[in-house]
């Protein structure tokens, strides 16, 4: 089986996708899945990913030393087709030659002059004796030394006809091994990719069951905040970042009609949650996360209540809203949703902040 360019082309851009879709897999859900069964066979995946990609370049390698030998075998076909060709006209030369002289010969048998002695004996005098045999003599001697160099040419030219042959054969033999290289790179390339597919159909099945748990845990704690906020006399705020759970993430989104890239008509980003969610209290924050986290008042976990917001990384990177309980609301990332998580399931809590007008 011969990989074309188009297939080249094709597998390489499936090692990509595979590489990128293994890239984006959200750490939470390759850590939630039982006995890391999606982180092993991701990183079996970015494995064989890497090896077709060593594969691939080891097929341009042995693609351009197959043309390579290749391209010499064409040159000496052509030579030797060339060869040939002179050959078999000098043959014919020859032939044509041989004819001449043999018609000549007839000739003279026809007409009675079979030899040198009869066709001298033939002349009006002694000047066209010697006129005539001065022509016979030149005549014959032409032939012969024509024949002879047509010969020796033709020798010639069938030595370098066999030698070009040859050379022709021990290419050929160089062609189907550079040949059968490529073809045994390119089976190896063919399993590594069935395996591949293998893998991503596993992944992208393992992240789909994972994703229905996720989403039924979400949503049984998005329902457990708003029960615990229902009748919380001090909880305007994050009641009202609770209205845009399942709000597609995207960044710097920051509310309705404030997509970047027009994608969706409300959108948010961390910073612009808290922002568009403070905005409709009359308090003005700006959008991004560290300079929110050094305008606000600082306090403890203890004294924590629902709307203050909750700060993540050094220097702060993320921010969430504080609901109370170990929950927090928050935009989390690409492809992800507006949605309510548990502030224990964070190693990274750099800081609380409360604001007022």
């Amino acid at each position: 089986m011969r990989r074309t360019k188009t297939s080249v082309i094709s597998i390489t851009l499936s090692v990509a996708i595979a590489l990128c879709s293994i890239a984006l897999i959200p750490a939470s859900v390759v850590r939630a899945v039982p006995g890391g069964n999606l982180e092993s066979k991701s990183q079996q995946a970015a494995q064989v990913a890497r090896e077709i990609d060593s594969l691939d370049q080891e097929l341009a390698v042995s693609t351009e030393a197959y043309n390579r030998v290749k391209v010499d075998l064409d040159n000496i076909t052509e030579k030797v087709d060339s060869t040939r060709k002179r050959l078999s006209e000098i043959k014919q030369s020859l032939k044509e030659r041989r004819s001449v002289f043999n018609q000549r010969a007839l000739s003279l048998y026809k007409n009675g002059k079979t030899t040198l002695l009869e066709v001298m004996l033939n002349t009006r005098n002694f000047a066209d004796f010697l006129q005539r045999a001065d022509f016979v003599i030149r005549v014959a001697d032409s032939d012969s030394k024509l024949i002879s160099r047509i010969k020796t040419t033709r020798d010639s030219v069938a030595e370098l006809e066999s030698q070009l042959a040859e050379q022709q054969r021990q290419q050929e033999g160089l062609v189907e091994q550079e040949e059968a290289k490529k073809y045994q790179i390119e089976s190896k390339l063919n399993d590594r990719q069935n395996l591949l597919n293998g893998l991503n159909q596993d992944i992208q099945r393992l992240i789909a069951e994972q994703q229905v748990i996720e989403r039924a845990s979400d949503e049984a704690l998005n329902k457990q905040a708003q029960d615990l906020l229902l009748d919380a006399p001090e909880g305007g705020l994050a009641k009202t970042a609770l209205k845009y759970l399942g709000i597609p993430y995207h960044w710097a989104g920051a509310g309705p009609g404030q997509c970047p890239t027009g994608e969706h008509k409300i959108c948010f980003d961390c910073s612009g949650l808290t922002m568009y969610v403070y905005k409709l209290y009359g308090i003005q924050l700006p959008h991004n996360a560290a300079m929110q986290f050094n305008r606000g008042i600082k306090v403890t976990l203890k004294q924590a209540r629902p709307g203050d917001l909750v700060f993540f990384g050094t220097p702060p990177h993320h921010v969430g809203m504080f609901l109370g309980n170990d929950m927090f609301v928050h935009a989390p990332q690409t492809g992800d949703v507006v949605k309510v998580s548990k502030l224990s399931s964070r190693s990274d809590l750099s800081g609380i902040c409360r604001f007022s007008k």
